[in-house]
C-alpha cells in the first residue's frame, strides 16, 4: 500500500486580517458569500495578501492541491486501490480522500467543494465518506497514525536518487507499506522538520518539481515495482 501525503498545503480558508480588503469583498460580493467562508486564491486576493499577509509569495495555492488530487486518484495505483491519500494544510487540518472519489475537474467548482469540506467537515455518499477534515493535525500525527513501513519525504534538499532503482531496493528488502511525503507549496521549505519525520529524505530531480509531478513519478514507479506482479 502506498500512502501520499500533500504536507503544509497552502489551502485555508481567508485570513481575518484581510477580511476588509477591497479585493477580498469585491471577490466575496461577486461570489454572494461571507469573505470568512470562501478559500483564500492568490489569483483573486494577490493585492491583499501582498500588504497584509506573512508568507504571501507561497500562500493562497489551492490549484497544486486539485491537480495534485487529479493526479493521484486516476493513478494505476489508484484506480487498483493501492493508494490511500491525505493533505495536510499550513493549518495543520488533515484532509482524508476516498480512493473512490470521482473529483471534480473545473477548479471553480472544486474551490466550492472545498469551501463546503471546511464548513461540513465532511462531504458523504449515501454509502461513504469521500472527503474528511479533521483539525489540529500535524504531520507528526498524521505519520504516527499510519502504519507504514517506511517514511519517505520529499525534498530538493534530500539525497538524489533514481526513484525506480530507490523502489526496487525498497521491495528487496522487504518493505511492503510506504508513505511518502510531497510538499505543497510552491517555493521555498517546509516548515516542519522533514528529516525527524521521514525515515528517509530523498531528491529525484536536481531542481523543484511540481507537487503533481513528483506525485505522477511516484505512482507510476509504485506501481511498476510493487503491482507489476499483480
Amino acid at each position: 500500500m502506498l500512502t501520499l501525503i500533500l504536507a503544509e498545503a497552502e489551502l485555508e480558508r481567508i485570513p481575518q486580517e484581510i477580511h476588509s480588503h477591497p479585493a477580498v469583498i469585491s471577490n466575496a460580493k461577486q461570489r454572494q458569500r461571507k469573505p470568512s467562508k470562501i478559500l483564500l486564491d492568490a489569483s483573486f486576493h494577490h493585492s491583499a495578501m501582498r500588504k497584509k499577509l506573512s508568507e504571501w509569495r507561497r500562500r493562497g495555492r489551492p490549484d497544486i492541491t486539485h491537480i495534485f488530487l487529479l493526479v493521484t486518484l486516476d493513478s494505476i495505483a489508484n484506480k487498483k486501490g493501492e493508494v490511500k491519500i491525505i493533505v495536510h494544510t499550513r493549518n495543520n487540518e488533515a484532509i482524508y480522500i476516498h480512493p473512490e472519489t470521482r473529483l471534480i475537474r473545473h477548479y471553480p467548482r472544486f474551490i466550492g467543494l472545498m469551501e463546503q469540506l471546511f464548513e461540513k467537515k465532511s462531504i458523504e455518499t449515501e454509502d461513504k465518506i469521500l472527503l474528511k477534515l479533521e483539525e489540529d493535525k500535524k504531520i507528526e500525527d498524521i505519520v504516527e497514525e499510519i502504519n507504514v513501513d517506511r517514511i519517505i519525504g520529499f525534498s530538493t534538499k534530500g539525497r538524489r536518487i533514481n526513484l525506480l532503482e530507490y523502489f526496487q531496493s525498497l521491495r528487496e528488502d522487504g518493505y511492503k507499506d510506504i508513505a511518502c511525503i510531497v510538499g505543497g507549496f510552491p517555493s521555498g521549505d517546509y516548515h516542519c522538520n522533514l528529516g525527524k519525520i521521514a525515515d528517509d529524505v530523498i531528491s529525484i530531480y536536481d531542481d523543484m518539481l511540481s507537487a503533481w509531478t513528483i506525485a505522477s513519478e511516484i505512482t507510476v514507479n509504485y506501481e511498476n515495482i510493487f503491482l507489476c506482479s499483480q
